[in-house]
C-alpha cells in the first residue's frame, strides 16, 4: 500500500471514532447529500488446531445523491473493505470478506461501486459493481458474524460472486422497482472473465472457467402477517476446463427461494430460510465444479428486551454431480451454527459464535470440517 492511500485508510478511520446513530452526513445544501457509514469488526478465532485474530467484514461506504427536475434523483456509492488484522490464512471461515480483485491481502479493496438515477414512480437503474439482484432473495440469512452464507450460491467458486452476478455483480446494469408489497429486479451483467481455482493453501488446482454475460431478475412479496416470500434466477455461460479435458459452454444456473417471517435484528422472533437449486454454480473442497448442488440455509434469532440476541443457524451444501468432468457427488458440507450477541448499545455490540460442523469431505485432509468458537466485537457507524 503506498503512503497516500495509507492516509486516505487513517483520515477515514479517525472520522469513524465520531459518535453517531445513522452514519455521517459530511455534506447537505438541501438538493446535495453525501453520507458516510460502515462498520469495523473484529474476532478471535481457536479450533483444536490454530488460534488467530481475524477480521470480520470491515467496511466503508459513502452514499452521493443529487436532486434533479421531475422529481429525478441521482445516486452513487462506493465501499472499500478494510483489513484491520493481517493473518496468514490458516482457518477458512467464510466468503463475506473476500476482494473480487488483487489479493486478498491488499489492507483495501473495492466491495461496490455504481452510479444511476430514480424516481419514486419509475424505478431505479444503477450501473457498476453492486449486490447482484438474486442476493436479495438468498442474502435474507447472510446475518452472521463469522460463519454461514456457504450455502446460498451467493459467493461462489470462492469469491465474492462478482463474475457470475450472483454476489457483488461485476460491471452489472441493475433496474428495481417497487409496488405496493411487490419488489422486483433485474440484472444484465457485460463481463468476460476467465477464473483459475485456488485451493485452502493457495495452490492453483485444475478447473480454469471463462465467463461471459449473465443475466438475472428477483421478485419479493411482503406477505400479511410479516411473512416475506421471495424468488430470485441468475444464468451465466462458462466454459470448463479441468484434468486437461474441456467443455462446450455450459448454463451456470442459480435458483433460490426464501422465507421470512419479521426482520432481523428488531425486538423478538426472526426467521429466515433459503434453498437454492444450482447446476455448474460452485466447486467442492477441492476445487472441482459441482455439476448439480443444493443449498439449504436456516437462521432462526431472538432478541430480548434486555439487549441480549440468541442465534441459531444452518447450512447445508451439497453435491449432486454425476458428471464425468469435475466433482464426484461425494461432497456435502454442512454445519450447525449458535451465536449470541450483547447489544452493549445500537452502534456496538460484542459476539459470540460456534461452528458444529458435519461435513462429508471429498479430501479428509482438508481442515474445513472442523468445528471452531470466536469472540469478537463489531462497531457500527
Amino acid at each position: 500500500m503506498n503512503f497516500n492511500r495509507f492516509s486516505f485508510v487513517l483520515s477515514a478511520i479517525s472520522v469513524f471514532a465520531l459518535p453517531t446513530a445513522q452514519g455521517l452526513e459530511l455534506y447537505n445544501n438541501g438538493k446535495s447529500t453525501f453520507d458516510l457509514e460502515g462498520n469495523l469488526s473484529i474476532y478471535y478465532l481457536r479450533n483444536k488446531d490454530f488460534e488467530e485474530v481475524n477480521d470480520g467484514f470491515s467496511r466503508f461506504y459513502f452514499d452521493f445523491s443529487h436532486k434533479m427536475k421531475d422529481d429525478w434523483q441521482a445516486i452513487a456509492k462506493i465501499e472499500w473493505g478494510i483489513q484491520l488484522s493481517n493473518t496468514d490464512d490458516k482457518i477458512i471461515v467464510n466468503h463475506n470478506g473476500l476482494t473480487s480483485t488483487g489479493p486478498a491481502t491488499d489492507n483495501l479493496w473495492l466491495r461496490q461501486g455504481y452510479v444511476g438515477f430514480n424516481h419514486d414512480n419509475y424505478g431505479q437503474l444503477t450501473l457498476g459493481k453492486q449486490w447482484g439482484v438474486s442476493y436479495d432473495v438468498g442474502g435474507v440469512t447472510d446475518w452472521f458474524e463469522i460463519f454461514g452464507a456457504e450455502a446460498s450460491g451467493t459467493y461462489n467458486f470462492g469469491t465474492d460472486g462478482g463474475f457470475s452476478g450472483s454476489g457483488r455483480a461485476e460491471q452489472a446494469l441493475q433496474y428495481r422497482y417497487n409496488f405496493q408489497n411487490v419488489s422486483f429486479g433485474a440484472q444484465y451483467l457485460a463481463s468476460e472473465d476467465e477464473l483459475h481455482t485456488t485451493g485452502e493453501n493457495g495452490e492453483e488446482l485444475s478447473a480454469v472457467l471463462n465467463f461471459s454475460n449473465s443475466f438475472g431478475f428477483s421478485v419479493i412479496y411482503q406477505a400479511p402477517y410479516d411473512i416475506g416470500l421471495g424468488l430470485a434466477y441468475n444464468k451465466a455461460k462458462i466454459k470448463l476446463s479441468a484434468n486437461g479435458q474441456s467443455t462446450n459452454a455450459v448454463d451456470d444456473e442459480l435458483i433460490t427461494v426464501h422465507v421470512t417471517y419479521k426482520t432481523f435484528d428488531n425486538i423478538g422472533l426472526h426467521i429466515a430460510a433459503v434453498y437454492t437449486d444450482m447446476k455448474y454454480h460452485d466447486i467442492n473442497d477441492v476445487g472441482k465444479i459441482m455439476s448439480k448442488s443444493s443449498g439449504i440455509e436456516l437462521l432462526t434469532s431472538y432478541r430480548f428486551e434486555n439487549d441480549i440476541s440468541v442465534i441459531l443457524g444452518y447450512n447445508s451444501l451439497k453435491d449432486n454431480s454425476t458428471g464425468a468432468i469435475g466433482s464426484d457427488g461425494t461432497f456435502h458440507k454442512q454445519y450447525y451454527i449458535v451465536s449470541a450477541k450483547y447489544h452493549w448499545d445500537e452502534n456496538f455490540y460484542l459476539y459470540v459464535e460456534s461452528k458444529i460442523d458435519d461435513s462429508t469431505l471429498s479430501e479428509n485432509t482438508t481442515s474445513l470440517a472442523e468445528d471452531a468458537t470466536g469472540i469478537g466485537m463489531m462497531f457500527v457507524f
